[in-house]
């Protein structure tokens, strides 16, 4: 398949040092006046080309990057503002219990986000379980990031929607996608979605994502959330649908071009976990329509998790995918059990 050349992302420039800063003494470099200079001069930041080049060339961001290129791709300082979510608890015997956590949103670039909105979250283990919608904008490649994670929680996608063009087509490259805390508490399900005082703020963020991601007027290379183009029926393999990126991955997996083909789904685009490329080693799954057990996973490890649109190159990708994601508070990772193997020494961990 012919893509068009990589995006080239613009890099930030240091901010000059203002103000005269005296001369040091001779008596040495490193003179009060060097040491107050390098004081004030900017951290270097990480090259966001070579971030991208690294999606390219390995198929994968480090976590540790994620919101250094945030920053760049969507331009301006990432900042945190509470989250409340959007259902409120019912007056009664039941609100306290249900009182919601200090969950947080993380917020980066530009302003006019939807109310309660913004591109990461950071969930509040005071509320056992969280109800989060996302707007994933097929052209972002860093999607929706979700902190606060512990090994033993469990994610599940509840449900998917949209359908985003892969090729030929102009997004909005520069939108961040966005992700808004619906619900809080014990049991909440997808049906709080269509809550009294919960559905106009989610189809006011649905007309937002209309707006800045562009759905898509393509009439070939489209995919739904869960890959598959809608009018044929072909499971794409290179690109298309969602992917969930577990914290046990360490950050973001992408697919590559037609020269690594070792990281597009393998057989015949059945989403499954046999089909996974190999540099996932299994930290990441796709989610699957109606396959409600394999949509639901358990952390290994604490830490960040990410959902992202599928894809190795995003410039040429319009449209968006709507995406209910359940937190559940686990109990911690299971024990680890020795098991002595008859004849075998050492004991070995299972």
């Amino acid at each position: 398949m012919f893509r068009r050349a990589s995006l080239a992302l613009k890099l930030l420039t240091p901010l000059a040092l203002g103000g005269l800063i005296a001369a040091a003494p001779a008596t040495g470099a490193d003179g009060p006046a060097k040491k107050a200079a390098a004081k004030a001069a900017p951290a270097p930041k990480t090259d966001p080309k070579k971030l991208m080049e690294d999606i390219k060339k390995n198929g994968k961001v480090a976590g540790a990057n994620y919101w250094t290129l945030a920053e760049v791709r969507h331009p301006g300082k990432k900042r945190t503002v509470a989250a409340a979510p959007f259902q409120k608890p019912k007056a009664g015997a039941s609100a306290l219990a249900a009182a919601p956590g200090r969950s947080s949103l993380t917020v980066v670039g530009g302003e006019g986000l939807p109310p309660g909105f913004g591109k990461g979250v950071t969930w509040d283990r005071a509320d056992p379980e969280a109800l989060l919608v996302m707007f994933i904008n097929a052209a972002d490649p860093l999607g929706i990031s979700i902190d606060g994670m512990q090994a033993g929680d469990k994610v599940q996608v509840m449900s998917a929607s949209g359908v985003a063009s892969f090729s030929e087509d102009k997004g909005n490259p520069l939108a961040s996608s966005i992700v808004g805390l619906v619900a809080t508490g014990a049991n909440v399900a997808v049906t709080a979605a269509g809550a009294p005082e919960v559905a106009p703020v989610i189809t006011a963020a649905e007309k937002f994502a209309q707006d800045q991601f562009k759905a898509t007027n393509a009439k070939t290379l489209r995919r739904d959330a869960f890959g598959v183009d809608p009018g044929s029926g072909h499971k794409a393999r290179q690109e298309g649908g969602i992917l969930v990126c577990l914290p046990e991955a360490g950050g973001t997996f992408y697919s590559g071009n037609d020269d690594h083909k070792e990281r597009w789904i393998k057989g015949k685009g059945e989403r499954t976990n046999e089909s996974l490329p190999a540099h996932m080693f299994y930290a990441a799954f796709f989610p699957r329509q109606g396959f409600g057990e394999h949509n639901t996973r358990t952390a290994g490890q604490s830490g960040q998790m990410y959902v992202v649109p599928w894809d190795w190159k995003f410039e040429d990708n319009a449209g968006f995918y709507k995406v209910f994601v359940k937190l559940t508070k686990g109990n911690g990772p299971p024990p680890v059990v020795i098991e002595r193997v008859p004849g075998a020494t050492p004991q070995r961990k299972r």
